[in-house]
């Protein structure tokens, strides 16, 4: 017969590390007003911990009286509380942590070589503090980018930049990565980003680290030009220039077709003339289309997609290509939406099958809302749930074969958009949503405003991806 105490021993262990008794090493974390003093114990750093038996076999501790100092300035004081108890105790609680603190938590986890709460700690940031990671990129990647045992987290990260390329390329941030990282985000397949634009981002990369240059290439003297060669010799070869058109490659490549070789002119300059033939000198795999949208991000057309699917989560990629085909200027901060799985149809074709006895009740259709267009939390979503008689509830007004209006019958507005019953549609400026109708409301919800004016909208097509 066995049994464990481990409850105790934890708490007993996490007494003696409070309390100090019987120390033999003062070991001092954090810099300058963050360096603090910690009493502990070898034999329980050494026995947890193949870093501190490493330091004090090779006389890393400095020996004052009968105790051991040992500095540690570049890790906080905090993060190191928090390991010291895991040390003593296995016990970890990071759940008032913020991001920056898990992550440098997870730089000194990787110091001292304690793989269990490294991976706990990588995999809480991936989950807990996603939008930490999504918000700031470019310091996370910098911190881990090396760290062999973060590539976990190396790799999510990489995916939400190619995910979310607005979170970095729309800030000067991405400007201070080193090259071979800036490299690592180029060489992604799903970055969603047009190429003539990855190349903006490359040259004003570039350009950055000359700020003597100046804004018109033609002006660059041979110094400059060759600097220029230099800085970006390791960034040109993933730029995939035939993914541009003929007018972004005049536009936006030919001035600085001195920074290639004349082979590679050349080629680039063939390839423009005669689509067909891809220079050999560049990667030939296009990158997935770009989602382009100037009122929602990629997370909330990925849980768009999700429900399409009839999922009630988002994906992590996207397994359709959404095409922008409709986009109305007109003013409301929610984004209101629906899905159609079938075709738009107009007005006069809906009434024409209603009164031939045909059922054109689209199902699998649903009506949404999100707060802003960026985050998830809070987005509601309500399907088609019941059936009816009226025709107003079967059909999407068809705007876009139509120039941009339909073409209804006389008793209708012709400027109407997509409808959706009365619990969701457009008709010239304003949108109206409502469940009071009587016989009209199928789909469980309404948006949280009844009316408005919009400022914009779009209408997308969905496809599946090739």
């Amino acid at each position: 017969m066995s049994t464990h105490f481990y409850t105790q021993h934890s708490k007993n262990f996490l007494q003696l590390f409070e309390s100090g008794k019987n120390f033999d090493l003062t070991l001092y974390a954090g810099y300058k007003q963050d360096r603090k003093e910690f009493k502990v114990h070898t034999p329980i750093l050494c026995a947890q911990s193949t870093y501190f038996q490493t330091a004090l076999s090779k006389e890393w501790f400095k020996k004052k009286g009968n105790c051991y100092v040992f500095e540690k300035a570049n890790v906080e004081a905090d993060v190191f509380e928090i390991i010291l108890r895991y040390l003593y105790t296995g016990e970890v609680d990071i759940n008032k942590c913020d991001g920056s603190k898990i992550l440098k938590l997870l730089i000194a986890t990787d110091e001292l070589d304690l793989g269990d709460l490294l991976q706990f700690a990588q995999s809480f940031l991936i989950k807990s503090r996603e939008s930490f990671i999504v918000e700031q990129p470019v310091r996370v990647l910098e911190s881990i980018f090396r760290l062999e045992s973060c590539k976990t987290l190396r790799l999510f990260c990489l995916n939400e930049i190619c995910k979310n390329c607005t979170h970095l390329f729309n800030s000067d941030d991405y400007l201070t990565l080193e090259e071979d990282i800036f490299a690592q985000i180029l060489q992604q397949d799903k970055l969603h980003i047009k190429e003539v634009e990855l190349w903006k981002c490359v040259l004003k990369w570039g350009t950055s680290r000359h700020p003597e240059l100046k804004h018109s290439p033609t002006e660059w003297s041979a110094d400059n030009l060759n600097q220029m060669k230099k800085t970006l010799a390791g960034l040109i070869e993933h730029i995939r220039f035939f993914a541009m058109s003929t007018d972004e490659y005049y536009d936006n490549v030919r001035p600085y077709r001195k920074l290639f070789s004349k082979k590679l002119r050349e080629e680039m300059l063939q390839f423009i003339i005669l689509s067909s033939r891809k220079p050999k000198d560049f990667i030939t795999k296009t990158r997935r289309r770009p989602f382009d949208s100037r009122l929602v991000d990629y997370s909330i057309m990925a849980l768009i997609a999700g429900w399409i699917d009839s999922k009630n989560v988002a994906y992590e990629e996207i397994p359709y290509e959404p095409d922008c085909c409709y986009c109305k200027i007109m003013n409301h901060p929610n984004i209101f939406g629906g899905y159609n799985p079938s075709s738009w149809v107009d007005y006069d074709s809906a009434e024409d099958q209603i009164y031939n006895g045909e059922d054109y009740a689209v199902y699998g259709s649903f009506i949404f809302e999100t707060s802003d267009g960026k985050s998830t939390a809070g987005a509601s979503m309500g399907r088609l749930n019941s059936r009816g008689k009226s025709k107003y509830d079967y059909y999407n007004y068809n705007y876009e074969s139509r120039g941009g209006l339909i073409c209804g019958d006389h008793d209708y507005d012709p400027s109407f958009g997509p409808y959706f019953g009365s619990n969701f549609y457009i008709s010239g400026q304003a949108w109206s949503s409502t469940t009071s109708a009587s016989g009209t409301h199928y789909y469980g919800i309404a948006c949280s405003v009844a009316n408005g004016t919009l400022e914009e909208y779009e209408v997308f097509t969905i496809k599946n991806q090739d």
